[in-house]
């Protein structure tokens, strides 16, 4: 009964507050911080508190390791809406989310996105895909790092999908390395259809990161088989070290 209320009765209006508030706070951020680091401030601070009234616990390892300088692509499996949260709430560096093109279409979240530098993927125009990821390539030479869901969309049950071509290549291309990351527990706090946050736990693990020095874009296919291996053991000592 208490979980139901929080769910249907709490959260909504304390979920609403905080999407209005960080829609409006970084409006004023990235028109006045080109940069973006404000902009990740922002985002950084309402996520965490969106998830915190929601009555979400976040669980991380991992992160520690890396600088908050540093220039990564993370790859990353994807669960649900909630991941996005997560991902801008806990991870230490500045980065921007590689995303669908159609999400940059979506009223007030498109043109959040759009503002914030973050990159739409038209995965049905190769053209356009190529366009996108020479954009990715110049933030990671900025030492901006780049946050892509390497299945492509959200798993329906769970279970790792295939990882599609895109990190490894733009990794190789860039000369950057890649943490590989493993999201547990926001499809049951947020499961695909769902639109209300439910109380619960959520884990986020990082593995170390695995440099890309001296490969070329021939050995693409076989990277991307090891990222999806290395998330999936991630994935697996997630289960493993759960209560």
């Amino acid at each position: 009964m208490l979980r139901w209320l929080r769910t249907y009765i709490v959260t909504p209006p304390f979920s609403a507050t905080c999407f209005a508030s960080f829609w409006a706070t970084s409006l004023v951020a990235n028109t006045l911080d080109r940069t973006g680091r404000a902009g990740h401030a922002m985002a950084r601070f309402w996520s965490r508190l969106l998830l915190w009234t929601a009555g979400i616990r976040v669980v991380v390892e991992g992160l520690e390791r890396l600088p908050p300088d540093g220039a990564f692509v993370f790859v990353s499996n994807h669960l649900s809406l909630a991941d996005t949260p997560l991902m801008a709430g806990w991870l230490p560096t500045g980065f921007r989310f590689l995303a669908k093109e159609s999400l940059m279409r979506v009223p007030i979240i498109g043109s959040h996105l759009q503002r914030g530098g973050h990159i739409g993927v038209d995965r049905d125009d190769a053209r356009a895909a190529v366009r996108s990821l020479a954009r990715a390539e110049r933030l990671l030479r900025d030492r901006v790092s780049v946050l892509i869901f390497a299945e492509g969309t959200r798993s329906e049950d769970g279970d790792l999908q295939a990882f599609k071509a895109g990190a490894a290549h733009l990794a190789i291309k860039a000369g950057a390395p890649v943490v590989p990351l493993a999201v547990h527990g926001t499809s049951d706090v947020m499961p695909k259809g769902h639109k209300l946050l439910r109380p619960g736990v959520v884990r986020l693990l990082a593995g170390e990161p695995i440099p890309t020095a001296g490969l070329k874009p021939a050995d693409r296919d076989g990277f991307t088989e090891r990222l999806q291996i290395r998330v999936a053991e991630l994935l697996d000592r997630v289960v493993r070290i759960q209560p």
